[in-house]
């Protein structure tokens, strides 16, 4: 039997959640940017991928990471009902990151599992690319 629960407006599946408070509609999160001056990190994510299971144990559950997040306005979108997203930024695989200026300029992408050092640094270089 599989296990799944929603917790921060995303479905989890064996994972716990990570208190990060993603919000689960982009365009919400554009406004909300835009009125805090922060960056959009926008999480493409596929609750049935092993690699998005292990970065929200391994990289999510990290207080730093957390830390460095809680800057930011965390979007997370199913890549089961968000293809259109995927097609716009050329995803091709769960999990990927999007970045966005407050303003909802482009300012990088990335594909695949990241540690938690690549995923900080991602945030780090995002923010002086603002």
């Amino acid at each position: 039997m599989i296990r799944a629960w929603m917790c921060c407006g995303c479905l989890l599946l064996f994972a716990g959640c990570s208190g990060i408070p993603w919000r689960p509609d982009l365009g919400g999160a554009l406004r909300q940017a835009s009125r805090t001056n922060r960056l959009v990190v926008v999480a493409y994510w596929s609750a049935f991928n092993s690699e998005c299971q292990e970065m929200e144990r391994d990289v999510f559950s990290l207080a730093e990471v957390r830390d460095s997040l809680s800057q930011t306005v965390p979007v997370r979108l199913s890549s089961w009902s968000n293809k259109k997203f995927a097609e716009t930024y050329g995803l091709s695989k769960t999990p990927s990151f999007v970045l966005l200026s407050p303003d909802g300029r482009l300012l990088r992408v990335f594909q695949g599992y990241m540690s938690e050092g690549r995923f900080r640094g991602m945030l780090a270089a995002a923010r002086l690319n603002q």
